[in-house]
């Protein structure tokens, strides 16, 4: 066996990783484990591979369990000699190696990445591992979308991390395609008139009308003309005739908001609509045939409407084939820093605007305030700060007396809630590496706790190696707790 290495530079690059200057070790800031009985032959296959760049360890077999167990390898390169029952259980049980094995490997073969021969040169070393960094990569990369998109759900221009928003957003997405009629409930701004668009975008009418109307902007007689059109001279001032906003939404979607607030005689006409699928404009006797699929929003409790006289229990249960029901802003507050960088990036492009990101005490005065108008509140208060920011960072002081004053924000004071409010009531203070260490235990075992004991998935979420992730476990005796 020969140990020289090839002095030229092997062309063989995994894609994932950069064009490297002529010269240069390969794979660099790589971990590569051998693991033989024969040391002298693990040895000279580790100096090998330490050659083209890799952290690359030899150790005596009675050793391997601790360095398999403490340590995150890349790949781990198996020796052509029978190893112990118990380092092969340990190796097959390594989820982020990618191994490579001789002939007679031990490990199971849906485990083995590619297989090598007893006394590989140093070209078909860098091929294997090549191949094997670049599967790994990929592999990786996929386990942390997939993580990503544990964390967060959405449907059309919607995302959420919040769960009850999601579950509504996972039964939208189940009826979009359907025809059937949508009920969407919530306080006003939590954006159930997006939502109602994003029902019509991803339904097989998405190439028909969407068409809004908001019921409780108009007076009743209006509302009645506004969806079901008139002919000329059917009342003063109706000079000539008028297609009314149902017939508009013909092969689409009607959207109506605020549908609660519809007379008890409008409603008795849009049962008919349902019912039998035609209208009569106002002034004329000729039935017209309609197909829409209709989305209705209320902001009150429709039950309650029903039980004081207030809206038809029949027609209820005609828009109330499938509810959906958004929550308000301040039960989703883990989708506040997204919403805001939403808004503020969209409003910086509009008004030409340098700022970028809210500081850490705005955040805390954004966080702490009800949002009675939601989303929409949110919108136009991030607005508002924008266009009085100078900077790239939105200040509290931009956002406006009415939010400041709500929270009790006073200018030159840390935001209620925030770490500078609260280390504004100590008058001693541990020193900062003890300061951080609870905070930091804290963090690590909820992460675990969530991620049921899945080191790999934690060490995703906290964005951290698996080295660095158990070294902190060792340091806070993590290491021998079960999570479940």
């Amino acid at each position: 066996m020969s140990s020289s290495h090839d002095s030229q530079p092997f062309p063989f690059q995994p894609r994932p990783y950069p064009a490297r200057p002529d010269g240069r070790a390969p794979y660099p800031g790589t971990k590569v484990l051998v693991l033989e009985a024969d040391l002298q032959w693990a040895r000279a296959y580790a100096r090998q591979i330490s050659d083209m760049g890799c952290g690359t360890l030899a150790p005596a077999l009675d050793d391997s369990r601790r360095h398999l167990e403490e340590e995150t390898w890349d790949v781990i390169l198996l020796g052509p000699s029978p190893l112990p029952e118990e380092v092969l259980r340990r190796v097959e049980a390594e989820s982020d190696a990618h191994i490579l094995g001789c002939a007679t490997t031990q490990v199971s073969p849906q485990r083995v990445h590619s297989y090598l021969s007893s006394n590989p040169d140093s070209t078909c070393l860098r091929h294997a591992i090549g191949r094997a960094l670049e599967s790994s990569l990929l592999t990786h990369e996929n386990a942390r979308l997939k993580q990503a998109l544990e964390h967060r759900h959405g449907f059309g221009s919607m995302n959420t991390k919040d769960k009850a928003t999601a579950a509504a957003l996972e039964v939208a997405r189940s009826v979009a395609k359907t025809r059937a009629n949508v009920l969407l409930s919530g306080e006003s701004g939590t954006g159930k008139t997006l939502l109602a668009r994003i029902l019509h975008e991803h339904s097989d009418r998405s190439a028909g009308p969407f068409v809004t109307v908001n019921c409780g902007s108009l007076p009743s007689n209006l509302l009645e003309s506004e969806l079901f059109g008139h002919l000329k001279g059917a009342f003063s001032g109706a000079h000539q005739d008028r297609k009314g906003r149902i017939e508009a939404a013909q092969g689409g979607t009607l959207f109506l908001d605020e549908i609660n607030s519809a007379s008890l005689d409008l409603q008795v006409k849009l049962l008919r609509v349902l019912q039998e699928r035609v209208l009569t404009p106002v002034g004329g006797n000729t039935e017209v045939a309609v197909d829409i699929r209709l989305i209705t929003a209320t902001n009150q409790d429709l039950e309650t409407e029903i039980r004081a006289g207030n809206f038809r229990e029949d027609l209820f249960y005609r828009i109330h084939v499938v509810s959906i029901e958004m929550p308000p802003l301040r039960r989703r507050m883990g989708d506040l820093t997204a919403l805001c960088e939403h808004f503020i990036g969209r409003f910086a492009q509009d008004y030409g605007k340098s700022v970028r990101h809210v500081s850490d005490d705005c955040l805390a005065v954004l966080a702490g305030h009800d949002w009675p108008g939601n989303i929409r509140q949110l919108e136009n208060a991030l607005e508002r700060g924008v266009l009085m920011a100078t900077g790239n960072e939105l200040l509290p002081e931009h956002l406006g007396n009415e939010i400041l004053e709500a929270v009790g924000w006073m200018s030159g004071q840390p935001a209620p809630g925030s770490l500078s409010a609260g280390l504004a009531q100590l008058d001693y203070l541990p020193s900062l590496r003890e300061a951080l260490e609870d905070p930091e235990m804290a963090i690590i075992t909820r992460a675990l706790e969530l991620c049921s004991g899945n080191r790999n998935d934690v060490a995703a979420m906290l964005d951290i190696n698996r080295s660095t992730l158990f070294n902190k476990m060792r340091k806070y005796g993590l290491m021998g707790r079960r999570f479940q």
